[in-house]
């Protein structure tokens, strides 16, 4: 198979190019890639004789689907929530749980990849419910899927009072350890631990793991979750990175925005969940919503503490609809948070890889490519793209009428 060694005409975003970039016409100029070993090198647009003509097409780094839940989805039709909320959600899937066998489980979680690929997804984490002391059969069964266009990275999501027992903690770190994987855990106000939350970091410090926390999933102002973690990191610096997934809580602390200078300080992501979120909190019967439920994405942005959207659940009791396209949740994402110019500005919240990794800048010589779209229509119409990945062209998915 054939590669191009660059690409002419490229129209890529303004977070993602140099400073002193030339502008025409109020727009970044078009630019010219050049895929080197060392990864993709840019340099303002001109003809390059044996280059992939982009003709001014949008061009994103592969996408991000930084918080998703591979071992649930699709389980909706079979399993749905009989109340809304989030706890009514957690008490549908605990029933479907009996269904997941090694077939169940594959069949549907490969389905979501094949999804997520589809979208332009190039990097997709996921977490994996652990109701035990040792890893579930969905954690060995996710572990094993592939595909050449997608890293999949696993999170050990477990309960915060399954680290009460430092014993039990270490075991589950291991664990984590073993697999090259991610430590996780559910904070919320009904299984709130301070204890258990001190031997989940203690036990990552000590396995040299990366933390992804669900954490004050919830409108409370009462909420622990952030509000500990900043000052148990102020006294107790951690060495890796710690993302926390939700932070609800923060629009309704008074504190808030003192807890954000806190984690700024720190090696801390946030992840923002705009369609689950506004799905299940403040979720009465009957009742509008009066709550958008988000975390404090804007204040997280003005302390450069990197943040990323995420789909979450995608066709299950917490979210019974949903495609694993990044391009829907940042949709989302623009109007419920009121973000900034989409192309330009907000679609770093889908496929900025230094919010996750530190060091990493672009996946390697691999793009997302929308051939008809214009950055003012853009992620609504014109979502044809396909996958421009080592200078291989692959694939084109639309959902255009």
């Amino acid at each position: 198979m054939n590669a191009w060694p660059g690409a002419t005409g490229a129209r890529l975003p303004r977070w993602l190019l140099p400073a002193g970039w030339p502008m025409q016409e109020g727009q970044p100029a078009l630019a010219t890639l050049h895929f080197t070993a060392d990864g993709t090198r840019f340099e303002p647009h001109r003809d390059i004789s044996g280059y992939l003509a982009l003709d001014g097409a949008l061009v994103l780094p592969a996408l991000i689907e930084p918080h998703a839940h591979l071992d649930k989805t699709f389980t909706v039709q079979r399993s749905p929530a009989q109340q809304p909320g989030l706890l009514a959600a957690i008490a549908a899937m605990h029933q479907d749980r009996d269904r997941w066998n090694a077939d169940d489980l594959r069949s549907r979680a490969t389905q979501a990849l094949n999804w997520a690929v589809e979208a332009g997804v190039g990097l997709l984490r996921t977490h994996i419910d652990w109701f035990s002391a040792d890893a579930p059969l969905a954690w060995q069964i996710v572990g094993e899927l592939q595909h050449p266009l997608c890293v999949i990275e696993r999170v050990a999501l477990a309960p915060v009072t399954f680290f009460a027992d430092a014993d039990q903690a270490e075991h589950i770190a291991a664990q984590v350890a073993t697999s090259g994987a991610v430590l996780g855990g559910f904070i919320h106000s009904s299984n709130w631990d301070a204890q258990a939350l001190t031997h989940l970091l203690q036990a990552a410090e000590r396995w040299q793991l990366d933390i992804d926390l669900h954490i004050d999933e919830e409108l409370s102002a009462d909420a622990q979750g952030l509000r500990w973690l900043a000052r148990y990191l102020q006294q107790h610096p951690f060495s890796g990175r710690i993302t926390c997934s939700h932070g609800c809580a923060l629009a309704q602390q008074d504190d808030g925005t003192a807890i954000l200078d806190v984690l700024a300080q720190h090696r801390v992501t946030l992840i923002a969940l705009p369609l689950t979120n506004l799905l299940l909190q403040d979720a009465v019967p009957g009742r509008t919503p009066r709550q958008r439920g988000l975390t404090l994405i804007k204040e997280a942005q003005a302390r450069s503490i990197p943040l990323l959207l995420g789909a979450d659940n995608v066709q299950d009791a917490f979210c019974p609809v949903g495609s694993y396209d990044p391009l829907d949740t940042l949709f989302s994402g623009l109007l419920s948070a009121q973000l900034g110019a989409a192309f330009d500005e907000a679609s770093a919240l889908i496929c900025q890889r230094t919010a996750l990794h530190d060091g990493a800048t672009l996946p390697a010589n691999d793009f997302v490519i929308f051939p008809d779209a214009d950055t003012a229509s853009w992620p609504l119409r014109h979502r044809r793209r396909y996958r421009l990945k080592q200078g291989i062209r692959y694939g084109e998915f639309s959902d255009d009428a």
